[in-house]
């Protein structure tokens, strides 16, 4: 096989699919559910709010400093306040639920405010005040004597599903059924059109039959590379192990490739894939999520030798720093596993077609 001609029908695959309405729609579909289930679903991670009042002098430097020390876990809202008796009132009203009061720059020594604190201030104004003294010190140029790193630790028996956010984990199924959708459906429609239309035919007078499958698998994990970097990247999702996750859509990508022109060889009818297709992989990507839900049992061990399954759980583990499943070896020699298999059966029908 030689890699300028592999090239050159790439080029063509890749031109004709920005042509074809229907493998555009495969492509922006999960793009489309993965903005959806983004914008629709909540993290669970909504940061309290309170309102703080500060009086300082025109620099602000206190106000920016308490933001950035209680950016993790509350979200302030500023509020600048003239002298003390208009922030001690905005207190008494409830318009804020704390006010600090910054005294003037002494010359040595450390910083000095008065934190004006409501009665019924909530748990969250409390933090802050707990902060303050930071701030200050920061504002006028000192490090603290002390700093301190916050980590989740999850529970012992969590679940994989519940080490991941509800909007992380509907992002992660879409890029499956995107990957799923690009390797059993537009793989298959574009071989399936050139035998029907004749080009396969065409093709095969200058090239041999080996350089137009590669060519056509190697235009699988181009749309593959395009489909997820704009997921991640529209959704802001983020990635933990960025190779990891990255790699593990590449491998689900080979493994089904394999299957898909197969696919599109032994149903060279393009309008029938384009149509029955996605009713047929939506199951897949169920068995790919269930991975998330089911621990044990038989069904998980049926689980275990997918490789749609096997990849989310590589995928899991890109995407939290707690690695849900702590998936090795084992998830990516079954994923070799599958697409030796389906290359193999390629090989076997593309022979006996002599293609």
């Amino acid at each position: 096989m030689r890699l300028r001609r592999i090239l050159a029908i790439l080029g063509k695959d890749l031109r004709d699919a920005g042509r074809d309405g229907r493998i555009i729609v495969l492509l922006l579909l999960p793009i489309g559910m993965a903005i959806f289930y983004n914008a629709t679903f909540d993290d669970g991670d909504t940061l309290p709010t309170t309102k703080v009042a500060i009086v300082e002098q025109e620099d602000r430097r206190v106000a920016r400093e308490l933001r950035d020390v209680t950016g993790k876990s509350v979200d302030v809202k500023v509020r600048q306040a003239d002298d003390e008796s208009s922030a001690r009132r905005l207190v008494a009203e409830n318009d804020v639920a704390l006010a600090v009061v910054v005294g003037p720059t002494p010359q040595d020594g450390p910083a000095r405010a008065q934190v004006l604190l409501g009665e019924e201030a909530p748990a969250a104004a409390q933090s802050v005040v707990a902060l303050v003294p930071e701030a200050l010190t920061r504002a006028a140029g000192g490090e603290p004597t002390a700093e301190t790193k916050v980590r989740r630790v999850a529970a012992v028996d969590q679940k994989p599903y519940q080490m991941l956010e509800p909007r992380t984990l509907a992002v992660l199924i879409v890029i499956v059924l995107l990957v799923t959708f690009v390797a059993m459906m537009i793989v298959p429609i574009q071989t399936a059109e050139e035998l029907e239309t004749g080009t396969f035919g065409a093709l095969r007078l200058a090239v041999a039959g080996e350089e137009i499958l590669a060519a056509k698998a190697l235009a699988g994990l181009v749309y593959t590379a395009v489909g997820v970097g704009l997921t991640v990247l529209i959704t802001k999702l983020d990635l933990h192990a960025p190779l990891l996750f990255f790699g593990a859509a590449f491998a689900l990508t080979i493994s089904l490739v394999g299957f898909g022109l197969l696919l599109g060889l032994l149903v060279p009818n393009s309008n029938a894939i384009n149509s029955y297709g996605s009713f047929l992989l939506f199951p897949f990507v169920g068995l790919a999520a269930a991975v998330f839900f089911v621990d044990s049992g038989v069904f998980a061990t049926v689980l275990d030798l997918l490789p749609f399954s096997q990849a989310a759980k590589l995928l899991g583990d890109g995407l939290s720093a707690e690695s849900p499943f702590d998936a090795g070896l084992l998830s990516w020699a079954v994923i070799a596993v599958w697409a030796l298999l389906g290359y193999g059966a390629l090989t076997q029908i593309s022979s006996r077609r002599e293609l």
